[in-house]
């Protein structure tokens, strides 16, 4: 049995300022629990999606006196949205029903991967139809049921980084992996992403370092039985430090290569069809480019992950491009020495179009040859590295 009923309530935070920017409603009973009643019961689709419906207008009439200037997020799974969405649209009218005197909070849903079915299209447009009705959007657990492309053509309100990943920042690059990969799409398109589940000071100094600026957790505030914003606040000693410069050594050192930061480039040859590029990014979930060789090994086009995978995935994309030669969505690569120090090479990164300062740069070794990539987040840790004060 649960310590807090039926349902409570958990906020969302700004790690910035520590304040809540939004109140999740949380399924405490296992017969709630859309996942639990699959595993537990032979049902359809349509039988599923009417359950899970239910149960969010439920839990919505559950609370009372809600703050109408945080957005309440309310669980449904994909499956829902794609059969029984015109249900999903009663919330906010059965809200004020039952409150006509009180203003009803913004709702954002937070849809679930798919637990029957919900192929991507009618996902698509069911969550068109729910945005023209005034909710808010948002994915959650989106790195171990969405993918990156759907994420760039749903381009939601929010994204949540799922707690599972989370957990695994601190000790698994893989889990790291993944994150930068979902925050990197989640950026290109202009979209927030938010960390759950955060449950140890190592887990917020990673989502931290990731650059996520929301979060919810037990580390940070626990479910409420009412879903009251009051007193709500990231505790002092969760709050971001203030950062200062490392004092600087007798004799400054001399400044780094930046071959020390290059990782393997994952190179095709210039004629390459863009199927095949699609094809290498799956295949190389942690690669942010691919560079376009000559027979010399020279680059001579770049594609920048984001870029390509937005250009191929939208409308028509595949037939327009797939058979196509790469290299009509290439651009120029960005390359420099690999013996450039870190500094300059930092320089040349923000001297250049502003559009592509973020773009990977291409080293070259003496014969002008690929010799590996630098990502760009990597060389501005190296050349504006800082430490915590104490």
């Amino acid at each position: 049995m649960s310590d807090y009923g039926r349902f409570a309530f958990e906020p969302l935070l700004n790690l910035a300022n520590g304040r809540p920017v939004g109140l999740e409603i949380v399924r405490c009973q296992a017969r709630d629990q859309a996942e639990h009643v699959a595993r537990n019961a032979v049902w359809g689709t349509r039988q599923l999606a009417e359950f899970d419906s239910g149960i969010a207008i439920a839990s919505v009439l559950h609370g009372t006196g809600y703050d109408a200037t945080v957005p309440l997020h309310v669980d449904l799974l994909a499956d829902t949205v794609v059969v029984a969405r015109r249900r999903i649209t009663q919330l906010r009218g059965s809200l004020l029903a039952r409150d006509a005197d009180r203003p009803a909070p913004p709702m954002l849903l937070e849809i679930n991967p798919a637990l029957s079915a919900a192929p991507p299209d009618a996902l698509a447009e069911g969550i068109s139809e729910l945005r023209a009705d005034g909710f808010g959007i948002g994915l959650d657990g989106a790195a171990r049921g969405f993918g990156l492309d759907l994420i760039a053509e749903l381009a939601p309100d929010l994204v949540k980084l799922d707690a599972g990943v989370v957990a695994r920042l601190p000790h698994e690059q893989r889990a790291r992996i993944v994150a930068q990969a979902l925050l990197e799409v989640c950026r290109a398109v202009g979209v927030r992403v938010a960390a759950a589940g955060v449950s140890t000071p190592d887990q917020l100094t990673a989502v931290r370092d990731l650059g996520i600026a929301w979060a919810q957790g037990p580390l940070l505030a626990e479910p409420r039985r009412r879903p009251s914003t009051a007193g709500i606040l990231l505790p002092l000693d969760l709050m971001p430090r203030m950062r200062t410069a490392a004092p600087a050594p007798q004799g400054p050192p001399p400044p780094p290569p930046v071959a020390g930061l290059a990782q393997a480039a994952v190179s095709l040859p210039e004629n390459v069809a863009a199927e095949s590029v699609r094809q290498a990014l799956g295949d190389h979930p942690q690669a942010g480019s691919v560079v376009l060789l000559d027979t010399a090994g020279r680059p001579t086009g770049f594609l920048d992950r984001n870029r390509f995978m937005l250009a191929i995935s939208g409308p028509f994309g595949r037939a327009l491009y797939a058979n196509r030669p790469a290299r009509a969505l290439a651009e120029p690569p960005r390359t420099i020495p690999a013996r450039t120090d870190v500094r300059s090479a930092l320089q040349f990164c923000l001297s250049g179009d502003r559009e592509r300062s973020y773009d990977d740069l291409v080293l070259l070794d003496d014969a002008r040859a690929c010799a590996g990539i630098v990502r760009v987040t990597d060389l501005l840790q190296e050349a504006t590295g800082v430490t915590t004060a104490a």
